[in-house]
């Protein structure tokens, strides 16, 4: 009983959604991206190249996150050095880590669009929701800001 019940909400939920789709009062990719954190087919993807993907579990999703290996020699954590050092100079607040756990996730597209990034050379950083990997400290900068690219 309660499957057929639940079926039937469904059903009415898809019959309303479609609806608002035909009658033009509705523009799915609006809807989702606004409702997701995505944009659709553009993925949603900041003039940066910062994407939309689910933040990590604990994490806030306003300000700048930065995620590199702590007292590391490598070029990556150069790389951060010189990232944090920029955003300092900038006046622009950051928290720093070296981990990000990623129970919640409830998809496998969720999981794909987090390892699209995660799996990219360090740092990984997010801005205000959206993550890029190795951005140079400008583009941080510019994401923070809100402002377009060029």
């Amino acid at each position: 009983m309660k499957a057929c019940a639940g079926a039937l909400v469904l059903l009415a939920g898809v019959g309303v959604w479609k609806t608002y789709i035909d009658s033009g009062r509705v523009d799915p990719g609006a809807w989702v991206a606004e409702h997701t954190g995505s944009a659709g087919d553009a993925g949603g993807i900041s003039t940066q190249g910062f994407k939309s993907i689910p933040m990590p579990d604990g994490v806030p999703s306003r300000g700048v996150i930065v995620f590199a290996p702590q007292h590391c020699t490598s070029d990556a954590a150069r790389r951060t050095e010189e990232l944090v050092r920029h955003l300092s100079r900038q006046g622009i607040a950051y928290v720093r880590t070296d981990h990000a756990s990623y129970n919640s996730l409830t998809s496998p597209e969720e999981a794909t669009r987090v390892t699209s990034v995660m799996n990219g050379p360090v740092p990984i950083v997010y801005v205000n929701g959206k993550a890029k990997a190795n951005p140079t400290p400008q583009e941080v900068v510019t994401e923070f800001r809100g402002k377009k690219a060029g």
